[in-house]
């Protein structure tokens, strides 16, 4: 796993190094938006690797030869420019991964005859944006860098080299804190990302997996962050009272991109942080983690509903797993909050906001622990004829064994079961 630790410097630099700093990471800049516009408005074709926005041929080639680089007069050396390059073209692939991935599931599946799921249509319907690097960091290798740990009143500098004459070698003063100390028995990458006030550092540490422990499922909601199919799950509030709700509706009020929402959008992430790291993952050895994909593509989602995030819940749960050696399984969503744990049957009516009731055998339970205990089994996948026919409106029953039409409704009295 890779973990990266920030080290803030301005305040050690002298003046003419800050200036020397900031003119390289303009002009740094100012390169990475001419190969972003070049390569994304005109393609590149490099070593049978093809990549046109417009064709929808997305396959980003790793690095370019200088004759097949954009011409461009810069003050950078021949080494940024091609650190520069490689973090540009690094940028593509990522902000084209999904779309890359979702047809290359594509067209397996129409080979074989397979069924398309709606959340990879919408995947598929959605438009690529160019992405955002007014701020781009610049990420220089070995070939730039160079951090030799001392003695005395600063633990190591870290210099950049070769980067251009006009910019000189410019050495940053590094001191180590507590969070980076807590990484630094791992390897560290020869790579670091570069800003006017701070530098990244980032290390490689080895965590085997366990090999003993339980299996549980989780689900991902509003009212609770994260609930696990063994009952446990993240607390609601904080300290101050916050809850990740009061949040999201304090952010759904706030005006998008004005530094209030900033502030908002930053406190729920650090919410969602500390109430992840709550869970107590000592006796388990796999978290099977529902997958929300484009939850409100196609609908006209609330402005609550448009604040909350699975992205940043997703990642900090992977990142809890990776340090706890624990392994994590992302499962498809599809029904399971609509499935009741206990019997089976899965029909849309059964679940109403936070309870889940069963109208076959009678459960009655917290609709995120149901939906969380669904995940931790292995189901067989959902055949096509039952997504189109909308087979979750009557109901049907989905074991480990297949499926079965729900046949005439009948109710039972309903009674509370626990666990």
């Amino acid at each position: 796993m890779i973990r990266s630790s920030k080290i803030h410097f301005r305040e050690v630099v002298n003046a003419e190094k800050a200036a020397k700093l900031d003119s390289f990471l303009a002009e740094y800049r100012r390169v990475a938006k001419f190969y972003l516009d070049e390569l994304w408005d005109n393609g590149v074709e490099y070593n049978g690797k093809v990549f046109s926005i417009k064709d929808d041929r997305l396959n980003v080639p790793q690095f370019l030869s200088k004759t097949a680089t954009p011409f461009i007069a810069t003050s950078l050396s021949a080494r940024a420019l091609k650190c520069c390059l490689t973090q540009i073209l690094g940028v593509i692939s990522s902000v084209t991964q999904k779309r890359r991935t979702a047809l290359w599931i594509k067209d397996k599946r129409e080979a074989n005859g397979q069924f398309l799921y709606p959340s990879l249509l919408a995947t598929l319907e959605l438009k690529i944006t160019k992405p955002y690097i007014t701020d781009l960091k610049p990420e220089l290798n070995s070939i730039c860098t160079d951090f030799k740990e001392v003695s005395g009143k600063f633990d190591g500098f870290l210099s950049l080299k070769s980067i251009g004459k006009s910019f000189g070698k410019i050495k940053i003063p590094i001191r180590y804190h507590r969070q980076l100390l807590k990484w630094k028995s791992g390897k560290l990458k020869n790579s670091f990302l570069i800003s006017e006030t701070y530098v990244v550092f980032r290390y490689e540490l080895i965590r085997p997996l366990k090999t003993k422990g339980t299996i549980v499922g989780a689900d991902t909601g509003l009212k609770s962050v994260v609930t696990l199919s063994d009952g446990s799950f993240t607390p609601k509030q904080d300290l101050h009272g916050h809850s990740l709700e009061s949040i999201i509706n304090k952010l759904s009020r706030k005006k998008r991109g004005s530094a209030a929402f900033r502030r908002v959008q930053e406190h729920r992430k650090n919410f969602i942080h500390w109430s992840i790291n709550q869970l107590n993952l000592r006796d388990i050895k796999q978290i099977n983690l529902e997958n929300v994909v484009n939850i409100n593509f196609g609908k006209r989602a609330s402005r609550k509903m448009q604040a909350w995030t699975n992205t940043v819940i997703r990642d900090k749960v992977i990142s809890l797993a990776e340090e706890r050696e624990v392994l994590v399984v992302l499962k498809d969503s599809a029904y399971k909050s609509q499935r009741c744990s206990e019997c089976g049957l899965v029909k849309k009516s059964n679940r109403k906001g936070e309870t889940y009731t069963c109208k076959h055998c009678g459960s009655i339970m917290n609709a995120d622990l149901n939906a969380a205990r669904n995940h931790a089994v292995e189901l067989p996948e959902i055949p096509l004829d039952v997504f189109k026919s909308k087979k979750n409106l009557k109901g049907f029953f989905w074991n480990l064994s297949g499926f079965e039409d729900f046949g005439t409704e009948f109710t039972v009295p309903a009674s509370e079961k626990k666990g």
